[in-house]
């Protein structure tokens, strides 16, 4: 009853107690005291707590308190609206990632934004590479084509001109491994477009050709002993990087980019933190540059033990050291294209034939797995997500392996 010139309200129970209750009862005061425009008395008690509540007579002090809320309100909200309005300003001056219209598209266009949405997604080698095919191979032959001109007998025609007569210099055909990365890069940016509803999908699959498994030399055991031996016999900076990828499996551009603060020494464990990579120059032309980089898999992230012999090759180098990264003496860190040399004059001297130094890293796995070391514990020391990866690509049997087993089935069958 709006008319009543006193209101009473009796806070009983045990639900309203102290602060709480004379929060409650405040606001029911204010609101009352606006509808009517006079006074509110409250009393009650509720606990041994005393609630009284006495407001002005006047209906002047309600409305001030309410213009004051107002104003408030106004002016957040004008904060706001600028606020928003400056954001708006700011995204109008940038360039959207915009698809260009689909009766215009060309395929150059689609790979421009493609490299764009994608820029991200590769780091080093992988996206120079990449950069490399579609402005010395995809764009000159593709680039100005409509999307939709390009379907399947189109790409076929354009990846067998490739395995017979794509070299730059027109010498020859390039090789299956590099035509079909070459193939798999053009089908992502043909199903990026379509995603992006530029153009329709390719409905025929394309057979892009096998990749070329070369056969992996891997050091027999006379010739593993022969240059451990004269590694040993002569221990340098050089040898020393070709010792920790023998005994540990590192890349050429793992064992480039080792520190000696990756070391630890108290507790023999080495930790893969870093690797060389070569990136694309800062003034946006064709040349690349070497940089020390994170791996690109969180897996190539690793602590590998190091054996007692490697140990004692370690310690007295780190003593002499002359240089932060392990197989440098100045104060950079060697590239390893240049290490690829050194190691090749290392097989010269020990007069062992030529192979490359990745077979370092196929002779350890394949050793590991000879010992028996099980397969698990090989993935996560070479780095691999997975263990298949190292089943089909690092482990490699070898002639006595597979003569010890025969020799196992013939004792047994007879």
């Amino acid at each position: 009853r709006r008319d009543f010139a006193f209101f009473y309200i009796i806070a009983m129970g045990e639900c309203l107690v102290n602060e709480k209750c004379s929060r409650i009862v405040n606001k029911i005061v204010i609101f009352l005291t606006y509808r009517t425009g006079r006074s509110v008395h409250i009393s009650g008690t509720c606990q041994n707590a005393k609630i009284w509540k006495s407001l002005p007579e006047k209906r002047g002090c309600i409305m001030s308190k309410k213009r004051a809320y107002i104003r408030k309100r106004r002016s957040v909200h004008l904060r706001c609206r600028q606020k928003a309005e400056n954001a708006r300003k700011v995204r109008s001056r940038q360039k959207p990632v915009q698809s260009p219209e689909p009766a215009s598209v060309t395929f150059q266009a689609a790979a421009t934004l493609w490299h764009r949405t994608n820029v991200a997604r590769y780091k080093g080698a992988t996206a120079v590479k990449y950069e490399n095919l579609l402005r010395s191979h995809i764009l000159p032959e593709l680039g100005a084509r409509q999307l939709e001109e390009i379907n399947t007998l189109l790409l076929a025609d354009f990846m067998n001109a490739k395995l017979h007569c794509g070299r730059l210099d027109h010498s020859g055909g390039l090789s299956s491994s590099y035509v079909r990365s070459m193939m798999l890069l053009v089908l992502d940016i043909m199903e990026f477009a379509a995603a992006e509803g530029l153009c329709p999908p390719v409905k025929t699959t394309l057979q892009t050709p096998a990749a070329n498994r070369q056969e992996v030399v891997i050091l027999d055991t006379d010739t593993l002993r022969r240059l451990e031996t004269y590694l040993l016999a002569k221990p340098d900076i050089t040898g020393t990087g070709i010792l920790i990828s023998l005994h540990t499996g590192l890349r050429i551009s793992e064992v480039c980019a080792l520190r000696w603060e990756d070391i630890d020494f108290r507790k023999a464990v080495l930790h893969v933190r870093s690797t060389v990579a070569r990136v694309r120059g800062t003034d946006g032309g064709t040349a690349t540059r070497l940089i020390i980089d994170t791996p690109k898999t969180k897996s190539s992230l690793r602590d590998i033990p190091l054996s007692r012999q490697l140990m004692a090759v370690l310690l007295p180098l780190y003593e002499k050291r002359r240089s932060e990264y392990v197989i440098s003496d100045k104060s950079g860190f060697v590239s390893p294209r240049t290490y690829e040399y050194r190691f090749h004059r290392v097989l010269d001297r020990c007069g062992l034939p030529s192979i490359n130094y990745h077979a370092l890293r196929h002779t350890f796995a394949t050793r590991c797995i000879e010992l028996g070391v099980d397969v698990k514990t090989l993935s996560e020391i070479l780095g691999h997500a997975n263990v298949s990866t190292t089943l089909n690509t690092y482990v490699h049997s070898s002639m006595e392996r597979k003569r010890e087993q025969l020799e196992k089935l013939f004792v047994e069958s007879y």
